[in-house]
């Protein structure tokens, strides 16, 4: 699996679940300096840094952020985080549970969110691993 391929992967999944009305390729910070107004609740990932092991495994270091609007003046907040968290962990169930080409972490830690961007924002991140194994191997060369 390419880097494309698993980004590909990440957005069908995220598409895919009922509750999350926009998944995003960027971080929070990135789209809301340069993009209209997404529907919520959202979800924001970003693949940061890697490994290249040996053979064909490559890990990635895959970012994301489950974010919701909180009220005027936060009064939804501790709501929105418990509803992001379990949105976040029905993703990384439906990556484990399923017979997929990569795996990810078995313990993943969070943090909780609660931001003043344009509007009050709550929800969770998280960072985790996801390993792959590339299609490539020392002696091809892609195209």
């Amino acid at each position: 699996m390419t880097y494309n391929q698993l980004i590909a992967e990440i957005q069908t999944l995220l598409e895919a679940n009922p509750i999350i009305k926009t998944a995003k390729n960027v971080t929070p910070k990135e789209w809301l300096n340069r993009d209209e107004q997404p529907v919520y609740p959202i979800c924001c990932y970003s693949l940061n840094s890697g490994q290249l092991n040996i053979g064909r495994q490559h890990i990635f270091n895959v970012q994301f952020f489950f974010l919701d609007k909180s009220g005027a003046e936060m009064e939804f907040e501790q709501e929105v985080i418990s509803d992001q968290l379990q949105i976040a962990n029905d993703v990384i169930e439906t990556i484990r549970g399923t017979k997929r080409e990569y795996t990810v972490e078995d313990v993943i830690p969070f943090n909780t969110i609660s931001d003043k961007y344009e509007d009050y924002l709550a929800g969770v991140e998280f960072t985790t691993n996801i390993t792959v194994t590339s299609d490539f191997d020392g002696c091809d060369t892609p195209t």
